[in-house]
């Protein structure tokens, strides 16, 4: 029996001095040399530098295309709307002070009642009823960080409207695209998209700026309605906006691709 053990202790003991002996030689434990550290730091970040890039441009091109997305249901939603309202636009959304309507595409106004002042339910919209349900994503281009700013100014006050969505319909004039209803509803207008000239070549729903980082001018999106006159496309999608034609097809363009210079692209009777 003590022989037995005292066979054992020495095997372990050989077993010891052999692994101690490769650790010495170099064959286990060796670390990383500071050179060879800073060649693998090296590395990473060259592969950093080129990677990021390319990720950075796959998030606006996901971004753009859900926008893209949006704009493509919202324009479903009208060509329904237009085949139940007789081919008559809905009205601009336009803020309170110059009359909100039932028959406004999103609602969105705010409105004073016994429990205080709220949002109009924007379910209700007549334009998003057709969508099939609400959702804020669906009015919102996940690129216009803005609109989460207005939504956040809004629900620090309630009674001071912002409209935090980034699509707004065109309304050039009284004459369309939009409808138009006087706030006490003594005149009424309806327009439609049966008198547009061209549809394929009009802008019914426009992407606007959101803020002052989406473009040139000043004039930002405050309403469900669009001026093409004094409000400008946004610049968010690399220099491009996505926009919705009369026809329901979405197409992204250039700023200046309604500008003053091109009416043709806005003035529904051209």
């Amino acid at each position: 029996m003590v022989d037995r053990l005292l066979y054992r202790h020495k095997k372990i003991q050989h077993v010891n001095s052999a692994v101690s002996s490769e650790s010495s030689d170099g064959k286990y434990g060796q670390g990383f040399t500071l050179f060879e550290l800073l060649v693998v730091m090296s590395v990473i970040a060259a592969l950093a530098a080129l990677l990021l890039p390319a990720l950075s441009r796959a998030q606006r091109k996901g971004r753009a295309t859900v926008c893209e997305s949006n704009l493509h249901q919202l324009g479903l939603a009208f060509m329904l709307y237009f085949h139940d309202y007789n081919d008559d636009f809905p009205t601009a959304a336009l803020k309170s002070s110059l009359g909100a309507q039932p028959e406004d595409w999103v609602w969105w106004q705010v409105q004073s009642n016994a429990l205080g002042v709220s949002m109009r339910n924007p379910a209700n919209g007549s334009v998003i009823r057709e969508l099939g349900g609400y959702k804020s994503d669906y009015l919102r281009c996940p690129a216009d960080r803005d609109a989460l700013n207005r939504q956040a100014l809004w629900q620090q006050n309630p009674g001071f409207e912002q409209y935090f969505y980034s699509y707004s319909l065109n309304r050039y004039d009284e004459h369309g695209m939009a409808s138009y209803i006087s706030k006490d509803r003594s005149f009424i207008l309806l327009n439609r998209i049966s008198s547009v000239v061209r549809p394929g070549d009009k802008i019914m729903l426009a992407e606007e700026k959101g803020g002052a980082a989406d473009g040139p001018g000043s004039a930002a999106v405050d309403d469900g309605g669009w001026e093409p006159r004094g409000y400008p496309l946004t610049s968010r999608h690399d220099g491009k906006a996505n926009v919705t034609f009369a026809d329901g097809h979405v197409a992204r363009v250039k700023r200046d691709f309604a500008d003053s210079t091109h009416p043709e692209h806005y003035v529904p009777g051209l």
